[in-house]
């Protein structure tokens, strides 16, 4: 009975992407390179090591690195990377696992690496009232979106003609995700969209009489999902202020104003600093773990410091069976009560089940951390450098946390 509750549960989790997974277990080929570099913004040098089926490695490599190259490469399969991992891996500050669904689980089952889904939605549930959908947004939204979207002039209106819809995919859609995602552009087919935007709606948005952006929202049940978004070529390299921000709120509304009961933003990557994630959350929405079963396994090694900074500079959320988990590291300065506030600021988002900082100390305990509220729980583990990366990967079931509730010590 558990093993079919277990299937019906993947199933309706997960259903939309069966084919494309299915497709996925016979696609054996994998990587196992060594990539050396210096770190976005620092200057300090790191090696990663990174083995998989290359879905994330360009977007990893932009996230990571200032300059980069490949010291060592191998092409293998999913049956054979072990030993070429394996002799790389005393080389690298960080190993990277990019396996892909069930592949990643097979390995992650056996323990030793955190799981970073791949791929999570980001819904918004619908109040009543529109005044209180808005009151949702977080701040940066209501103070500073929404009062250039009114400065700029920006309204949106809907094209549903194949001539539109075919403009769009041409002209916006594709030319933007290839400009965004250079090196692995995910580019769905025309026919895909085609139909999509032709049972749902093409929303322009407009300054003026002129389109700045444009997007395609679908509805499914009491859903609307945000799919597509695209530019003119020419604010490529220079979108038009708010533009996006416009395109993101009119879609919200038109959700609204038909009566829908959800409004997902589909997929986002599970990094905390990525700009489409800090970009969503702007707009009220629950974290879900719910659209792809695949994770992104990571290591960082023991006593190395630019495995610290790796995990510093790349905060993740973490699958811990149970919820979601914002897993930040301090390796530069000290973690105090202040320090979740801002943090709260910077990367909370409603779903978060816990919030945890590890701190590289000169000793070894942890700490329930008091700020005010329960919107998760929150926790600070100080660790030494040479246990860093035992403490990253395990820290969660070697130490204690409970949920902060009402406090009477502010």
């Amino acid at each position: 009975m558990a093993a079919v509750l277990g299937g019906y549960r993947f199933v309706r989790m997960y259903s939309q992407h069966l084919p494309q997974a299915a497709s996925a277990l016979f696609s054996m080929p994998c990587a196992v390179t060594l990539v050396h570099g210096t770190f976005r913004g620092r200057g300090e040098r790191i090696a990663m090591l990174y083995v998989g089926r290359r879905m994330n490695y360009h977007y990893l490599l932009r996230t990571i690195f200032d300059e980069y190259q490949e010291t060592a490469h191998e092409v293998t399969n999913l049956l054979a990377f072990r030993k070429h991992m394996v002799r790389m891996s005393g080389s690298s500050d960080v190993v990277v696992l990019d396996l892909g669904w069930p592949y990643n689980g097979l390995v992650a089952r056996k323990g030793g690496y955190v799981q970073v889904p791949d791929w999570l939605n980001m819904v918004i549930e619908f109040p009543d009232r529109w005044e209180d959908v808005v009151g949702n947004f977080r701040r940066t939204a209501r103070k500073h979106d929404l009062r250039l979207i009114r400065r700029n002039g920006y309204r949106c209106e809907v094209a549903g003609s194949r001539a539109a819809i075919d403009t769009f995919y041409d002209e916006m859609y594709v030319p933007f995700v290839s400009r965004r995602h250079p090196g692995d552009p995910v580019i769905a087919p025309r026919k895909h969209v085609v139909k999509r935007a032709l049972q749902g709606t093409l929303l322009h948005i407009l300054r003026d009489d002129e389109i700045v952006a444009a997007g395609v929202i679908y509805p499914e049940d009491d859903v609307m999902f945000s799919l597509w978004m695209g530019l003119p070529e020419k604010y490529l390299d220079r979108q038009p202020e708010a533009a996006i921000s416009a395109l993101y709120f009119f879609g919200i509304r038109h959700a609204f104003d038909g009566g829908y009961r959800f409004f997902d933003f589909t997929g986002t990557r599970a990094f905390l600093k990525d700009g489409p994630f800090q970009f969503k959350r702007r707009w009220g929405p629950v974290l879900e773990d719910a659209f792809s079963p695949g994770s992104i396994l990571l290591r960082p090694r023991n006593g190395s410091r630019n495995a610290a900074l790796f995990c510093q500079e790349v905060p993740v959320l973490r699958r811990t069976g149970d919820g979601l988990e914002a897993l930040i590291v301090r390796a530069d300065g000290a973690a105090d009560e202040g320090s979740f506030a801002r943090l709260e600021k910077e990367f909370g988002c409603a779903g978060l089940e816990r919030m945890t900082v590890i701190e590289i100390s000169d000793r070894n305990e942890t700490e329930t951390i008091s700020c005010g509220d329960d919107k998760c729980d929150y926790r600070l583990i100080r660790t030494r450098l040479d246990s860093f990366g035992d403490c990253y990967v395990d820290g969660r079931t070697n130490v204690w946390s409970s949920r902060i509730a009402d406090t009477e010590t502010h």
